[in-house]
């Protein structure tokens, strides 16, 4: 390829600026080049147009780096995103197996409560059995101590059944004991889970039906004398309630069946507790059939106040006093 016109070096130029020619035609365009400042000048100016080309302009630059930064800030957005994520499930793990939530008292069976030497010694079971208690706090305050408890998920890091103790400020003074929401301790005596129940349920009138009712829950009464319906006598003094059974008790002819003495028994308790915790009660009556024959049992708020040894109507002022109540019947 000696003597190659320029013509044809210079049509070769764009082939060899991108790297697409043999290595003897580069040879030949390079040694043409030697003797040619013509055709070199024409190359490098080709070659700077090339270089012109491919050069990022500002505006390239920036944009560039607005996508670097955006891509960046991404990625930090994502790991803190999951930092967060991880964090939070651990805070949430923390506070389901380890502190606990708050739980009310009716929550938990106190299994023992007792104050020996200045010390209240508390065990209490959950009666949730996936919860396990988890700690207390004790704020004692003008001779009440209430016990604010927390349960977690039964898992290693809490043991049922432990005993947690509180140094009392003025045992001298202490009146009640509350463990959450529900009393369990009330001048020297402890306090049933029933017993704070149907006590949180008292009320001053009969005439309030729904009042009426939530005793009758707190005394699970459906569950000691089956289905029943309820008739108030609020026209006028003394106050009467009406409990009619609606079952059809069995006979056992001249000896009495064990259900029905028990049913009666319970009726008799039931009454007493009544007679307790409404006000304005005077008396209860119970309406129901043995083997198809009408029965009538009435009991007054006298007949209560004869068992119970004081007046009855202390246990609306007094969970002790509803408590012993609960003891002499057995209920």
């Amino acid at each position: 390829m000696a003597n190659i016109p320029c013509e044809v070096i210079r049509d070769l130029f764009p082939s060899y600026v991108d790297g697409l020619t043999s290595e003897k035609t580069n040879a030949e365009i390079e040694e043409h080049l030697k003797s040619c400042p013509a055709c070199t000048k024409i190359l490098k100016d080709l070659k700077g147009d090339a270089e012109e080309e491919i050069r990022p302009t500002e505006r390239d630059v920036k944009e560039i780096d607005f996508l670097k930064k955006t891509r960046r800030m991404q990625r930090i957005a994502i790991c803190s995103s999951l930092i967060t994520v991880i964090l939070f499930l651990l805070f949430i793990a923390l506070r389901i197996f380890v502190v606990g939530v708050t739980f009310d008292g009716a929550s938990f069976a106190v299994e023992k409560l007792t104050i020996q030497d200045g010390e209240l010694h508390l065990r209490a079971t959950s009666l949730d059995s996936a919860h396990v208690l988890s700690r207390v706090r004790f704020e004692e305050e003008n001779g009440i101590v209430v016990i604010r408890p927390k349960a977690a998920l039964v898992s290693f890091f809490h043991s049922a059944g432990k005993e947690y103790t509180y140094k009392l400020k003025d045992e001298k003074n202490l009146r009640q004991i509350w463990l959450g929401n529900k009393i369990i301790w009330e001048d020297g005596a402890n306090i049933s889970s029933l017993t704070a129940a149907v006590y949180a349920t008292k009320h001053a009138y009969v005439g309030d039906a729904s009042a009426n009712q939530r005793t009758m829950n707190a005394l699970n009464a459906y569950s000691r004398i089956g289905d029943y319906e309820n008739q108030l006598e609020t026209a006028k003094e003394p106050y009467g309630w009406i409990i009619r059974l609606k079952e059809n008790l069995p006979s056992a002819g001249e000896e009495k069946d064990p259900y029905l003495i028990q049913m009666e028994s319970d009726m008799e308790a039931m009454a007493y507790v009544l007679l307790g915790v409404v006000g304005n009660l005077d008396h209860v009556t119970f309406e129901y059939t043995v083997g198809g024959e009408k029965m009538e049992k009435t009991i007054t708020a006298k007949d209560a106040t004869e068992f119970l040894g004081q007046d009855v109507k202390d246990c609306g002022g007094s969970v002790r006093v509803l408590e012993a109540l609960f003891q002499k019947t057995g209920f």
